[in-house]
Order: C-alpha cells, then structure tokens, then sequence
C-alpha cells in the first residue's frame, strides 16, 4: 500500500473516530439526534473540512442586542452567495421575528447574538458559532452566532462560515483560519459544489 494511500485510509478513520466520539457525548436536542459543533476533523486534499450542511435554506435573524449593523450582515451574507451559498433573507433586529431569537432549537435558522455572561466562551475568542448537526442525516438543523463587541474585518464571514457547517482551516490568509491575525480572504475550498 503507497504511502499516499494509507494517509486517505488513515484520515478517513480519525474522522469517523472523531464523529462517533462526540455522538457519544452529544445528548439529543430532539426527536434526532442533534450535536453542537464537531471538535476536529482533518483537512482532506488540503481543503477546509465540513461537518455538516444545510438541506434546506437558512434565514439570518440578528437579534436586538447583537452588535452589528445591517450593512455587516449583508456585506457577511453576500460573501458567502458570492460562493454559491443561499439564504432566505435576512432579518435585522426590528425586523426580526423576537421569538425565534429566544427559541432553543430555531430550526432553518442561523441566529446572531451579543455574547452574555451565560454563553462560555474563550477570553480570547472574538466570537463563536454553535451549529448543531442531526448525526443520522449530517444535516445542520441551525445554527447560532455570539459575537463581542469588537466586530473585525472577516469576523462575521468566518462564523457564518462555522453556521454553514466548515471548521478551522489554519493556512495563513484563509478566512477559515482559528486565529484571526493569520486569516484573511482566501476562500479556497469553500466554493459550494453544485449538485
């Protein structure tokens, strides 16, 4: 077996180890069985991994105390259709159905949020995306965003890349990379594949 061979095979199998493990420790959210984020897969043939999609379209609803304008929602939301992804609209705070952003499951939804003291979040992080994934179907059910109050270039177009199922993707200028002061605009690999 070549070596290129046996890393595929290897890859393939701490992905599907990495999966099961966080199935184990996911407790359902609904009649299927939902989990929050996968921790880790590797990057297959040097692109970002997904964890998840959408199988029907997301609506965005930015939620009162989110600190973000419409027009960086937007300008975030298009980056994105630009590659091919679609979203039902956009709902901006006054705009927004106020339920939804209160709801624990809001399925077909990609929700924004201000980040609170009851959200856990690491000190040192900007923002953070939940997307929850049904583990039968790899179907993300919805997704939400907590932002801080220091919005940065890339910031919402990376965490509504997380609510679109990519993980981290830590090349140097990617708008997937973990750390902000690497990433960027490249979007290699994010460019949705038509079916």
């Amino acid at each position: 077996m070549n070596d290129t061979l046996r890393l595929i095979i290897c890859t393939l199998i701490y992905g599907i180890l990495i999966s099961w493990s966080v199935c184990l420790l996911a407790e359902p959210a609904t009649a299927s069985d939902y989990t929050s984020n996968f921790k880790r897969t590797p990057a297959i043939h040097g692109i970002p991994p997904q964890a998840g999609y959408w199988h029907r379209t997301p609506t965005i609803i930015v939620c009162d105390l989110a600190p973000v304008s419409d027009v960086q929602v937007r300008s975030a939301a298009t980056f994105w259709e630009n590659l091919g992804y679609k979203f039902v609209s956009t709902r901006y705070k006054r705009h927004a159905d106020k339920t939804i952003c209160s709801q624990k499951a809001p399925t077909g939804y990609i929700i924004i949020h201000f980040v609170t003291a009851a959200v856990e979040i690491d000190p040192e992080a900007l923002a953070q995306t939940h997307f929850f994934v049904d583990n039968q179907t790899n179907e993300i059910g919805w997704a939400t965003i907590y932002l801080r109050t220091d919005i940065r270039e890339t910031v919402l177009e990376h965490e509504l890349g997380h609510a679109l199922g990519f993980l981290h993707f830590n090349r140097i200028n990617h708008v997937m990379n973990e750390k902000w002061a690497q990433g960027g605009w490249d979007t290699d690999g994010l460019k949705k594949q038509q079916k």
